[in-house]
């Protein structure tokens, strides 16, 4: 963990706080109350995901944390490259909780960004998304980074089954009875190796590899299971076919939708709406809010937007630094350059009209 050096507690703008009024004193107390904490930014999380290559940088004042950002990143001789690790939706920097008037948070949360910048050093790519309610990306434009907008769907209240059910668009609510009719059941204790096997399904329809290996989903979901909860559902009919599976990972009052597939030779049984309604209607037992994690993809998009998600925003936010030809492409380039000023001065003026 790297830590910027310490104000003393007399220039610390929160010193004479209350201890409820006052930024948290642990980087794992700032995830759990900072407006832009979630499950991915937890450090559990971080180790599983990114072990030995993450990082958590934090702005410390009066023995609080008033900052903090996870990264994950390599490092080269050109600079470090920081990206996203896979089944990771979203890090960014966290801000302890708004105290004082809006612009006065502001202000200073614009500080302590800069601040954060310039102790990343030299950077050779830059890849983060952050968390949707970091909403003011300013310093890191001043700084020459790029941002583009995201989209992720969330119920914000899943307390009352009967508001989900209604709040569905009508066709999402007849597939769902299409997959129960059909003598789709869902079961809610679906192991994991089978759970890979079908979401590879997913991906090899596609043409393109899994987003994760299978030792990562393992380490990962050991993780889950030991720090928050996890429970994968299937959608499986009368002769024992899995048509689809779900899972999902709950912390802090939010479901989150990590990993979904389905085989592609059962998609019209609409299983996948089934399983995903089930995992909705269990995540109102363990959490107030549930997150599909996405997604850009439409054929997924309108699926979470089926579901009655509201639409949220998210920034992406990344930087690249233009490399230097190397050698051999610099004489390349000069050697064609030659050539062609040769060529126009052998064809005469007639070639220069």
């Amino acid at each position: 963990m790297k830590t910027m050096d310490e104000l003393p507690a007399s220039a610390d703008p929160a010193a004479g706080r209350s201890s409820e009024a006052r930024p948290p004193a642990t980087y794992d107390e700032l995830v759990q109350r900072s407006p832009q904490g979630s499950i991915f930014a937890k450090r559990w999380w971080l180790e599983a995901v990114a072990p030995g290559a993450h990082e958590i940088l934090e702005i410390n004042r009066g023995g609080a944390v008033h900052c903090a950002w996870p990264v994950v990143r390599t490092v080269r001789d050109q600079g470090a490259t920081y990206f996203m690790p896979a089944l990771t939706q979203k890090l960014g920097i966290l801000f302890a909780p708004p105290l004082g008037k809006p612009g006065e948070v502001q202000s200073n949360n614009q500080k302590l960004m800069s601040e954060m910048l310039e102790s990343l050093g030299p950077i050779e790519n830059f890849h983060q998304n952050f968390h949707e309610n970091f909403t003011d990306w300013l310093p890191f434009h001043w700084a020459e980074f790029s941002q583009t907008t995201r989209y992720t769907y969330v119920l914000d209240d899943i307390s009352d089954e009967a508001a989900l059910w209604a709040n569905m668009r009508h066709m999402c609510r007849k597939e769902i009875r299409k997959a129960q009719n059909s003598g789709v059941r869902v079961i809610d204790d679906f192991p994991l190796d089978q759970f890979l096997e079908v979401n590879r399904k997913t991906f090899t329809r596609q043409g393109v590899s899994p987003l994760a290996d299978d030792e990562f989903v393992h380490r990962l979901d050991a993780a889950c299971v030991k720090n928050a909860g996890r429970r994968i559902f299937a959608g499986v009919d009368e002769s024992g076919r899995v048509h689809a599976a779900i899972y999902i990972v709950w912390s802090d009052g939010t479901a989150y939708a990590l990993m979904g597939g389905g085989d592609p030779e059962l998609r019209q049984s609409s299983a996948y709406r089934l399983a995903y309604w089930e995992a909705i209607q269990f995540a109102r037992t363990v959490a107030q809010r549930f997150d599909f994690v996405g997604s850009m993809l439409p054929q997924v998009e309108h699926l979470n937007r089926g579901f009655g998600g509201r639409q949220v925003p998210y920034f992406a936010i990344s930087k690249s630094t233009p490399q230097p030809p190397s050698l051999r492409a610099a004489l390349k380039a000069a050697v064609l350059s030659r050539a062609g000023i040769l060529k126009r001065k052998s064809a005469g003026p007639a070639a220069t009209k």
